[in-house]
């Protein structure tokens, strides 16, 4: 089950790999684009690969959110999902990423959510996680890392967005 997690990882990677070849091209286009142009994005759930999968995780996490870029460093979302204890998360964040190369992003996310029932009972607690995202044209995805710490195992996570502006 390790090696389930070390191939979804490895895939993770080469998805980033590929969208780096990418980025170039975009970061041209991004140039000329303007700058202060806010993006509305449509979030649709994703994929998660737990570091212990031996708790029969839920792994493929389908939901459904809103992305909004308000500048080029910041983005709050908002949405729903089905995660990995198969039970629905609400959630509300904001993103702070301040490190860019092309269509690609680093920082961190920071907000509530809830629907685990191993953390205040299932109720909303605050969550923060590095994130890294890439958004080209129409397509983007979110990459994090959620650390393993008390009741919480930790896991590699991807969402797909889709540009809706």
């Amino acid at each position: 089950m390790v090696t389930r997690f070390w191939m979804v990882t490895g895939l993770l990677l080469c998805f980033a790999t590929a969208a780096l070849a990418d980025a170039e091209k975009t970061a041209d286009a991004d140039k000329l684009a303007d700058a202060d142009k806010r993006e509305l994005w449509i979030n649709v759930g994703g994929f998660s690969s737990h570091i212990n999968p031996g708790k029969n995780y839920n792994e493929t996490n389908v939901g459904l959110g809103v992305e909004y870029r308000a500048s080029p460093e910041v983005s709050y979302m908002a949405g729903s999902y089905y995660n990995s204890v198969r039970n629905t998360t609400t959630y509300a964040a904001v993103n702070w990423q301040p490190l860019s190369l092309g269509a690609w992003k680093l920082g961190v996310a920071a907000g509530v959510m809830d629907g685990y029932p191993g953390i205040v009972r299932g109720g909303t607690f605050f969550a923060a996680l590095p994130l890294m995202t890439y958004e080209g044209t129409r397509f983007g995805v979110n990459l994090g890392i959620i650390p393993s710490m008390a009741n919480v195992n930790g896991a590699v996570i991807a969402q797909f967005k889709f540009r809706a502006n």
